[in-house]
């Protein structure tokens, strides 16, 4: 209750211009806390209480504000619901009813309607505060896994800086005339081999953001099937439009990934809005440009990995099962 109660009125007087004001209630035997809004001719009043005392504290906001306002006021009560709420009928008074068990508005007058807003807010920043390293834990084992294998080419190549080519081939790149001979092991390989330092660090950045969206969505083992699978299409890809290419990488996965949340951005447009699905579009348009305009990017692998991902989001994606993303 308190903490709910903090949270909201500290919304309320940054985002909307309420000002608090306390009052002495009978019923609490202590200071109340309940907000104001100034608008012209009338003051708008809120108050945040429990199932068991709306109509109490309700009578006592009434006759203090009677007595200490200068203009007519209409108030409001958010109520805390904590099991069945009974009470649903007409009242003379708006409320928002909020159930606790639950953690969703489950009934608003007309009057209320504007603090539905600031409640979905408050939800949004429980959820964020909920999330921690766990929920991510296959994206920071990848990003791990990728950061020691470039560990072993630094050693090998006895450079931090850049990866000589025969290290790269040695440990796994992806060169079509070895898997000719039988390395087919290396249309994945070449996933978790990079040729330098800028080139981990970027993709590690991009893994640690979009690998995130897809784990926390999709959920960890959907992750890592999208996640594979786009790698693998990336480098067949690249073994097919690109043959005499030596390509190494994390690229082709990530745009895989990029895809799978392209996907749930189209599917769930309704529910997020449109405006997630655009932000994707932007990225993979802005990344395609600059494969296009810099030398040394496979743009195959990433147009496999890509392809691959939306496949994979397609087939794993099911409204029962995924992840709310608010």
């Amino acid at each position: 209750m308190e903490k709910f109660e903090k949270t909201f009125f500290n919304i309320l007087t940054k985002k909307m211009k309420f000002f608090m004001r306390n009052y002495y209630s009978n019923y609490h035997r202590k200071d109340k806390w309940l907000g104001l809004l100034d608008i012209d001719k009338v003051y708008v009043a809120v108050l945040v209480v429990n199932d068991s005392e709306e109509e109490v504290l309700y009578n006592e906001v009434k006759e203090y504000l009677s007595n200490s306002l200068d203009k007519p006021f209409i108030i409001n009560l958010v109520v805390l619901a904590s099991e069945d709420y009974l009470s649903y009928g007409e009242s003379y008074y708006n409320k928002l009813v909020f159930s606790l068990k639950d953690r969703k508005v489950i009934y608003c007058s007309d009057g209320s309607k504007a603090f539905i807003p600031v409640i979905d807010y408050m939800l949004k920043i429980d959820n964020k505060k909920s999330i921690n390293v766990k929920d991510f834990k296959f994206t920071y084992s990848i990003i791990i896994f990728n950061i020691l294998i470039y560990l072993i080419e630094v050693i090998k190549a006895r450079s931090l800086i850049d990866i000589d080519l025969y290290t790269l081939v040695e440990m796994g790149a992806k060169v079509n005339v070895l898997i000719n001979n039988g390395g087919f092991y290396r249309l994945i390989t070449a996933a978790f081999l990079h040729g330098g330092l800028i080139h981990i660090f970027f993709n590690m950045s991009a893994l640690n953001i979009i690998g995130k969206e897809v784990e926390l969505v999709y959920g960890g083992k959907r992750f890592l099937v999208i996640y594979f699978i786009s790698a693998l299409g990336g480098n067949i890809f690249s073994y097919l439009f690109s043959p005499k290419s030596i390509s190494v990488g994390a690229s082709g996965a990530i745009f895989g990934l990029l895809g799978a949340m392209l996907i749930f951005g189209l599917k769930e447009r309704h529910r997020i809005g449109k405006k997630y699905a655009k932000n994707i579009l932007e990225t993979i348009g802005l990344n395609v440009i600059i494969g296009l305009t810099i030398s040394n990017i496979d743009n195959f692998a990433h147009l496999g990995g890509l392809v691959l991902g939306a496949i994979m989001g397609l087939i794993l994606f099911n409204k029962k099962t995924l992840k709310v993303k608010n």
